[in-house]
């Protein structure tokens, strides 16, 4: 079996989730995995399929077919075995502000972070009505990441921003910071 990686865009209509299924389950398709979205009007999403090696580039080729979308698909590796890694995740909260992003994920890179999922989006916050931006992001404790200058850098990138971040360990939780 192939894993295949497909990124889809395109204006967001109804069906368009249904057309991509038909088309994996037409070709002997496994849908694995998925994150969809819409973002501004546009249909956004990516997908694991595990299809057979014989069948893998007539459903990349099925897929890019489908009409008023654009479609990008690459063979992903094999799954590997867990690693018997400790994971981490990352809850952030704050009022929306330019760079969040940015500061964040360079603070992650330069502690060792690879991520392995992260996913952003920002809505109305209850009381005042300010728009509030949220992100939950997950990791391996590799012995790359510095977690000790990583807890810090998590501190001082809330004090700056007024963020509320929350580090969880496996179940524990360390608070990397948060809004007085």
């Amino acid at each position: 079996m192939t894993q295949l990686v497909i990124t889809i865009v395109g204006d967001d209509r109804p069906g368009i989730v249904e057309s991509l299924a038909a088309v994996v389950a037409d070709h002997g398709g496994n849908w694995l995995s998925s994150s969809l979205s819409d973002l501004a009007g546009q249909f956004a999403g990516i997908i694991e399929v595990a299809v057979d090696d014989s069948r893998c580039d007539d459903l990349a080729a099925a897929i890019g077919a489908l009409k008023g979308l654009q479609v990008h698909s690459v063979k992903g590796r094999a799954a590997s075995e867990p690693s018997g890694q400790s994971m981490a995740t990352l809850d952030v909260v704050g009022v929306d502000q330019p760079g969040i992003v940015r500061k964040l994920t360079l603070l992650l890179k330069n502690n060792g972070v690879n991520l392995l999922q992260f996913a952003s989006w920002t809505e109305s916050a209850p009381n005042s009505g300010d728009e509030l931006f949220r992100a939950v992001a997950e990791f391996e404790l590799t012995e790359a990441v510095d977690l000790d200058s990583l807890s810090a850098g998590l501190e001082d990138l809330a004090d700056d921003m007024a963020l509320e971040i929350e580090l969880e360990l496996d179940g524990d939780e360390e608070e990397g910071g948060e809004e007085d």
